[in-house]
């Protein structure tokens, strides 16, 4: 046995999942480690670099193309994370749709990723990657398909300049599930009807919860970060079937953004609770 292994094994390292074991949960998998995510849209790439103690040690953001940035910022970007793994939250070329009676078999999690077609049956393009969660009450589900060219595009400029993909996700997507979650936790939302509305980087995803049913989704990637009049259309089908009972939960990737301080004041005439918190995109990318 190698120092190393025993140096292991004493620091209980040994025990803890592999970087790459996408079965376990993000703390799991970077516990104690400096870690690096990168949020891309349209034309901005935005950073931040966490220490081994958890905290925040730098963020930044660059305008234009991602692949030209992560070439200029490779150096800089592989010192922010032990070992060079990197997460990813893409802002376009995906569809988040809202789905019922999608097997829930024993080991969906792992089929998901490895043979999605046996899950979706007719559903299923061969073009696409997709991630899933469902209705803890319903049979309906959320299904997110990522465009696969555009994913491995991703994980390709990441590897040709010394990284690795930890996780290329869509934050979106984890920021609505960490919505309808915590809607379900708190009874008053659960037993209500909730609209809940998601927004990162020029996405959008408007959910409508009526006791503890998802009756309705829309969504719509790819769109200018702070463009309001965007949001605002989208939801719009939404606020129109609404009544004095309806409670809006909105959330952003960050606080104090451009995009909320003008979308927020047009929802004046309904109950809105912001519950955006710092780095609530990344809060909720890297809770599972």
């Amino acid at each position: 046995m190698d120092f190393s292994d025993i140096k292991a094994v004493l620091s209980f390292a040994a025990f803890r999942p592999d970087p790459d074991d996408y079965t376990q949960t993000w703390a799991r998998r970077f516990a104690g480690q400096k870690q690096l995510l990168v949020n891309f849209s349209k034309n901005e790439v935005t950073w931040k670099a966490v220490n081994r103690r958890g905290k925040t040690e730098d963020q930044g953001h660059q305008e234009g193309d991602f692949m030209d940035i992560i070439a200029q910022r490779a150096t800089e970007w592989r010192s922010c994370s032990d070992g060079g793994w990197v997460g990813v939250s893409l802002n376009s070329r995906f569809i988040i749709t809202l789905e019922s009676n999608l097997p829930r078999r024993k080991g969906w999690e792992d089929t998901i990723r490895t043979n999605p077609k046996a899950l979706l049956g007719p559903r299923f393009d061969r073009g696409k990657r997709y991630g899933m969660h469902h209705n803890p009450e319903t049979s309906s589900s959320l299904l997110l398909a990522t465009d696969e060219s555009f994913v491995r595009t991703v994980e390709d400029a990441l590897k040709n300049n010394g990284m690795r993909p930890a996780r290329v996700g869509v934050g979106l997507f984890s920021m609505i599930i960490d919505m309808s979650q915590r809607a379900f936790a708190a009874r008053k939302e659960a037993a209500a009807d909730v609209l809940l509305i998601a927004v990162c980087d020029g996405s959008v995803c408007a959910l409508r919860q009526k006791m503890g049913t998802w009756t309705d989704l829309r969504c719509r990637s790819g769109l200018t970060p702070d463009d309001a009049s965007a949001v605002m259309g989208l939801v719009q089908p939404f606020l129109q079937a609404t009544d004095a009972s309806t409670r809006i939960l909105f959330m952003a990737d960050r606080p104090s953004t451009p995009l909320a301080a003008d979308f927020l004041p047009q929802l004046s005439n309904h109950h809105v609770t912001d519950i955006t918190e710092p780095d609530a995109l990344w809060k909720s990318f890297c809770s599972n």
